[in-house]
């Protein structure tokens, strides 16, 4: 279960960003912040895939493995533009893994559970990647400061999302055995009351100020504030990933 946890979090990560990069423009932030964020992406789905398919592994997942590679080498090169292509097959072949995964964890709410493992992926790769342009401003003066105001909104609306995704599957999800083990204190309840807490209303209080500080154009700010927003929804997804693996419920 432990290892099944890691990764379900390890492909959450790694599905986000490829799910993501493609919407910041290569030519003006620059090529460093594609390779970095491509070989963060590979270093995640790499273990992922190993733990999740179990030995040995499927066609498909090493394919996936192999076009994010591409990815990263190629952004490395400053050929961003041209990678997108291996990026968009490896997101695809990452979110059949995903689906696969889904059907052996939770196979009674297998669409609820995929649906907030992808709204957690959004909202990992959101934060991460926000939380980073920020930095690179410091990297180069010329990224115009609407990037960082539309990544801050970004982060936002995948943070709402999130907590939405939620909230309708505790109303209408139909596994009510993996609900109430996710509730009851004799049970996971503390560990759900603390994920509601640290990964969803830390990420959602602080999305407010982050959009706030972004458009008022201070920058040191609203990366100070994405910095800690990275570290709930960080804390918060692993709690998710554990949940859910452990409950069948989309935590």
């Amino acid at each position: 279960m432990l290892l099944d946890t890691v990764g379900f979090f390890l492909l959450e990560l790694s599905l986000g960003i490829s799910l993501s990069l493609p919407f910041y423009p290569p030519r003006t932030i620059g090529k460093g912040f594609f390779s970095l964020h491509g070989l963060i992406a590979f270093l995640a789905l790499a273990p992922a895939a190993a733990i999740l398919e179990r030995p040995p592994l499927g066609a498909a997942a090493a394919a996936g493995i192999a076009a994010l590679a591409a990815y990263a080498l190629l952004a490395h090169a400053g050929k961003a533009p041209s990678g997108r292509a291996a990026l968009a097959i490896s997101a695809l072949l990452q979110l059949a893994l995903l689906l696969a995964a889904v059907r052996r964890i939770a196979p009674s709410a297998r669409a609820w559970v995929a649906g907030g493992a992808l709204a957690g992926a959004l909202l990992l790769a959101g934060a991460l990647l926000a939380m980073n342009l920020g930095h690179w401003y410091l990297v180069s003066r010329s990224i115009p400061m609407r990037l960082l105001f539309r990544a801050a909104v970004a982060f936002s609306a995948f943070a709402g999302a999130r907590t939405l995704l939620l909230g309708a599957a505790a109303l209408w999800a139909p596994d009510r055995t993996g609900w109430e083990t996710l509730t009851a204190l004799d049970r996971e309840g503390l560990f759900f009351a603390f994920r509601l807490v640290w990964g969803l209303g830390g990420p959602v209080a602080l999305s407010f100020f982050i959009v706030r500080t972004a458009r008022m154009r201070s920058n040191q700010a609203a990366t100070g504030l994405l910095y800690v927003a990275l570290v709930f929804v960080l804390v918060g997804e692993l709690l998710s990933a554990y949940l859910t693996v452990r409950t069948g419920f989309p935590a």
